[in-house]
């Protein structure tokens, strides 16, 4: 059986699936100097530091997330902790230059309303970056003979642990209906996937977010067995599947 070492930084670790798709949104985007950013999903703060350094010193981020453990305040980066099931986005109206969403844990219960709080807080012109994990079927490309279906199976259960049972996504599949009937314009959407080799950085977080998760992973479909053999494949080097894939979403508020 692999060995994976135990820390506390796992749950957080699973969101930097997201980290190079807002990447490439940034690049598309004119953050300056000076601007003013909500970025909600903070997680362990990459992407709070990035925004950050775009903004300058004259320029602030509002950093949110359920759990602000890992996020540090600094003259730019105000933290804030909120639950999206419920509580109130930080900033006023017209406040925000940009808002970055990013969000892998479960499919909010009202994603509309959370969408509404963001476009209030955008000023006329600003933009908006939404990013999911979509509930795709996992690809194996490559596997010892009869692993594909337990590589499937298991990153199938992994889905729908982490991002929700109905499979909907954070941002549900009509975002783009909602954000045209809530003011925005030019929306658009970019996935990406890419493959993952065993004993990889890809298979390795994969592996890393079974061993955090294997309580809520046992069923009648998938033993203990079951996942010390998929922890074991996951750095087996001729193993090659496809990862989940990534969605971001842009748009601008009409000015």
């Amino acid at each position: 059986m692999a060995t994976i070492q135990h820390d506390q930084l796992r749950p957080a670790r699973l969101r930097e699936l997201l980290d190079p798709i807002i990447r490439q949104e940034l690049d598309r985007l004119d953050v300056r100097p000076g601007h003013r950013v909500l970025e909600i999903g903070a997680g362990t703060g990459e992407i709070t530091a990035r925004l950050a350094r775009l903004v300058g010193q004259h320029g602030t981020v509002s950093a949110v997330d359920k759990d602000t453990s890992y996020l540090n305040p600094t003259p730019v980066i105000d933290v804030y902790q909120r639950n999206l099931d419920g509580d109130v986005l930080p900033g006023g109206a017209d406040s925000f230059d940009l808002v970055v969403a990013r969000w892998l844990y479960g499919a909010l219960p009202h994603p509309a309303e959370v969408l509404e709080q963001m476009i209030a807080r955008l000023r006329p012109g600003g933009w908006l970056v939404l990013a999911d994990v979509t509930d795709t079927p996992p690809r194996v490309f490559r596997a010892p003979d009869g692993d594909a279906r337990l590589i499937h199976t298991v990153m199938r259960r992994v889905y729908r642990t982490i991002a929700g049972a109905d499979g909907g996504g954070t941002w549900a599949t009509d975002v783009d209906t909602l954000l045209l009937g809530n003011g925005m314009a030019q929306a658009c959407t970019h996935t990406s996937t890419e493959t993952w080799t065993g004993g990889g950085p890809g298979c390795r977080l994969l592996a890393d977010a079974v061993d955090h998760l294997r309580p809520t992973l046992i069923g009648p479909d998938v033993t203990h067995a079951d996942l010390d053999r998929f922890l074991n494949l996951m750095t087996d080097p001729t193993v090659v599947l496809g990862s989940y894939e990534r969605r971001a979403i842009h748009a601008r508020r009409a000015s």
